[in-house]
C-alpha cells in the first residue's frame, strides 16, 4: 500500500505539471524574478487603495434580468455587456437598456456560447466570440448582424487588438489528445473576418482540472511586448511554488518573468483563479484555503505592489476587479441581501495612494 501511494503521488506530480511540449524553456539568464512571500499575500499593509469613483446601476425599469456577466466593454456612448443567458446587451452610461444585439440560437446569425467581445470603434462594430460554434460574428452598433467568420481551428476564449489585426485566442479541441490542453492563435482582419492561424499551437500542457476557458485574459502587454500567462495547476503536496509569464516572439514563447511564491509549505495549496495583464501590471486572483486575494504585480519593476483579501461573503469572479486602464478598475456587485434578486451594479474604482 505504501508503494502504491507513493507511486500514485509521483504519477500525479508528473501528470499535472504543465507540460509545454513545444515551447517550455529552461529558466534563462535575464528572466525577471518576482518574489511573492506568504506574508505579503496574506498580511500586506497597502500604500494603495481602491476608491469608488462611479457606479452604474443596471436595476432599472425595462432592463432584462442579468444572471451571469461574462464580459463588458465600454464605448464612447454605450456599454456592451455579455450575459451568459441574455446574450449581447447594449446600455447607455446611466444603465438604461437599449437593445439586444443578435440572439442566442443555432441560426447563421445567432450565437450559442458567447465568451468574449471586442469593440472595433474605428469600423463601428462589435465582434463576438462563440465558443461552441468556433466562429467570430460581427454586429454594427445598432444591433444588426453583419457577418460571421469561417470556422476557427479552436474554441475562441478572448480577443485582443494587435496592430491592425485582431488576435483571437483559442483553446484546442479534444482531437489534440486525452487531457491535452492547447492555446491556438489566429490573426483576424476585423472588417472582412478573414483570418490566418498559426500552424502549430503556441502552448500545450496536460491537465484534468480545468479547461482554458476558465481563464479569459491570458494575454496582455508591457510596452510593445505581448505577454502570455496561463497559471500552472497546483495541488496539495506540490513542492515547486513557481510560475512563469512568457513573452511572445512570433510563434514561440520566451520566459520573461518567474513568479516565486515563497514561505508556502507543502500543505499550502495556492490556486490562481483569474489573471489579467494590462499596461505593465498583472492582476491575479489567488485562492488560499477558503479565502480569495487580489494580487497586483508591477511588471516594469518586477515587484508585487498590492494584496488584499476579498470579502468572503460576496466573492465571485464578477467581484474580482478588472482593468479599464492601468490604474482604473471595475467590478460587478450583486445584491447579496434579501430574497429578491436584482440586477447588479457596475462599480468603477481608481487605484490611488492613501
Amino acid at each position: 500500500m505504501k508503494f502504491s501511494t507513493g507511486f500514485y503521488l509521483l504519477l500525479c506530480l508528473a501528470l499535472f505539471q504543465y507540460c509545454n511540449t513545444k515551447n517550455e524553456t529552461e529558466v534563462v539568464k535575464g528572466i525577471h524574478q518576482i518574489e511573492i512571500s506568504k506574508e505579503f499575500l496574506l498580511d500586506h499593509e497597502n500604500d494603495l487603495q481602491f476608491k469608488a469613483i462611479d457606479t452604474i446601476d443596471l436595476e432599472r425599469p425595462g432592463n432584462p434580468p442579468i444572471s451571469s456577466i461574462q464580459y463588458i466593454t465600454f464605448a464612447k456612448d454605450y456599454i456592451f455587456l455579455l450575459d451568459m443567458k441574455q446574450g449581447l446587451l447594449k446600455f447607455d452610461h446611466d444603465g438604461n437598456f437599449i437593445q439586444t444585439l443578435g440572439k442566442k440560437g443555432d441560426g447563421p446569425d445567432e450565437y450559442n456560447v458567447p465568451t468574449s467581445i471586442y469593440l472595433d470603434e474605428i469600423n463601428s462594430r462589435v465582434l463576438l466570440a462563440d465558443w461552441e460554434k468556433m466562429v467570430l460574428s460581427s454586429f454594427d452598433l445598432e444591433g444588426d448582424f453583419i457577418a460571421s467568420s469561417k470556422k476557427l481551428p479552436g474554441r475562441p476564449i478572448s480577443i485582443y487588438k494587435e496592430n491592425d489585426k485582431v488576435l483571437v485566442i483559442q483553446e484546442g479541441i479534444e482531437s489534440y489528445g486525452s487531457g491535452a490542453q492547447t492555446v491556438l492563435l489566429s490573426f483576424l482582419e476585423p472588417t472582412t473576418l478573414e483570418f490566418n492561424s498559426q500552424e502549430t499551437p503556441l502552448y500545450s500542457f496536460y491537465s484534468r482540472f480545468y479547461r482554458i476557458n476558465t481563464f479569459l485574459k491570458p494575454f496582455g502587454k508591457k510596452n510593445e511586448n505581448l505577454l502570455f500567462y496561463i497559471p500552472r495547476v497546483r495541488f496539495e503536496g506540490m513542492v515547486d511554488q513557481k510560475d512563469t509569464i512568457y513573452r511572445v516572439e512570433e510563434d514561440h514563447l520566451i520566459p520573461e518573468y518567474q513568479l516565486d511564491f515563497t514561505d508556502f509549505g507543502k500543505s499550502d495549496t495556492i490556486r490562481t483563479q483569474s489573471v489579467e495583464i494590462n499596461d505593465g501590471n498583472a492582476s491575479i486572483l489567488i485562492g488560499y484555503k477558503k479565502d480569495s486575494y487580489h494580487l497586483i504585480l508591477d511588471l516594469k519593476n518586477s515587484v508585487p505592489t498590492f494584496s488584499r483579501q476579498l470579502p468572503r461573503e460576496s466573492y465571485s469572479l464578477e467581484v474580482f476587479p478588472k482593468h479599464l486602464t492601468k490604474d482604473t478598475y471595475y467590478s460587478i456587485i450583486k445584491n447579496m441581501k434579501g430574497a429578491e434578486e436584482k440586477n447588479p451594479k457596475i462599480v468603477m474604482y481608481a487605484l490611488t495612494k492613501e
